[in-house]
């Protein structure tokens, strides 16, 4: 399950993200996106300070609200590099790019697992 939502969801919601043309509307719209979910998680973290570590859910939580602002920076980043050179290559490799960095903090964690041990 944890694939799927990985190696699809971020992808998916990167591509959603990034599909409309680089307007000042969308530019405005997605650093309030980053900025709304990063709020969530540090909101989630400080509000439940208490239940911090005991909560598979909680952790859960600000894991996926950190992924999704980690998601709209990327978008950010690359409607900005589509508004300064509109070329299809910039968009070509702007978007497989883009996609693929949604998977980044997964491998870090998955490597933080793997160091910590059984």
């Amino acid at each position: 399950m944890t694939f799927l939502i990985v190696f699809l969801v971020g992808p998916w919601a990167f591509r959603r993200l990034t599909q409309a043309v680089p307007s000042p509307r969308v530019m405005r719209a997605v650093p309030l996106l980053a900025l709304s979910a990063f709020l969530m998680a540090l909101a989630l973290r400080i509000g439940f300070a208490s239940h911090w570590g005991d909560s598979l859910w909680l952790s859960a939580a600000v894991t996926m609200a950190l992924w999704a602002a980690w998601i709209a920076v990327i978008a950010l980043v690359v409607q900005a590099l589509r508004r300064a050179d509109p070329r299809l290559s910039m968009q070509r490799w702007t978007g497989a790019l883009g996609a693929a960095g949604t998977t980044v903090p997964w491998f870090g964690l998955a490597l933080a697992d793997l160091l910590r041990g059984p």
